[in-house]
């Protein structure tokens, strides 16, 4: 018989408690440390608790280094890591408009969007993100990149602002020319 549920979560809490924030881990890791003889056919469990972990607010599941809802369970490889520690990584913005990548702000999602729809809409972009990494003709190359642009929209990072007050947007500008300038200065170690 192989580990309960409840064992699973131990070591994943564990692994993680092991790593420092953004760190991660991923479920082999988990599955390996469980069961090292018989590690593969633990896998579906290992997701299937890590997404209840994530439900509870335990955990955060990630796909490239972003997090991502539980549900529906995502599809394709995913990392787990600690609460918010994503978000940590990139500071934001003190009005929830921008995170900084490298000292340039990145327009956020509107998070006046329904959880259901942002999850369907960043499931589009990830796809259409995969097609661009495939060999593909210029008129495909095109659709694909036309189709990242139109989920980016819809998101809200890109296109009419999704903020009411009348500010600017700044969007792939430097922090440090920005209005930001000061927050960002305070944020140096």
């Amino acid at each position: 018989m192989g580990p309960t549920d409840a064992q699973l979560r131990q070591v994943i809490t564990t692994l993680l408690a092991a790593r420092e924030p953004p760190a991660t881990i991923c479920p082999s890791e988990v599955a390996r440390a469980a069961a090292p003889d018989a590690w593969r056919p633990l896998m579906p469990r290992v997701r299937e608790v890590a997404f209840a972990m994530a439900r509870d607010g335990q955990i955060e599941v990630r796909q490239r280094g972003q997090p991502v809802a539980p549900d529906p369970p995502p599809r394709g490889p995913i990392r787990l890591g600690h609460v918010n520690a994503a978000t940590d990584a990139h500071p934001t913005t003190p009005d929830g408009r921008y995170l900084v990548v490298r000292g340039r702000l990145w327009r956020k999602a509107d998070p006046g969007l329904p959880g259901d729809l942002r999850q369907s809409l960043v499931h589009a972009l990830m796809d259409a993100r995969r097609a661009l990494a495939r060999p593909l003709s210029p008129t495909e190359r095109r659709a694909a990149r036309d189709e990242v642009d139109r989920v980016k929209q819809a998101l809200g990072e890109r296109g009419p602002v999704w903020w009411t007050d009348g500010a600017p947007d700044f969007n792939r500008r430097m922090a440090k020319n920005t209005p930001y300038r000061d927050w960002y200065a305070s944020l140096a170690p």
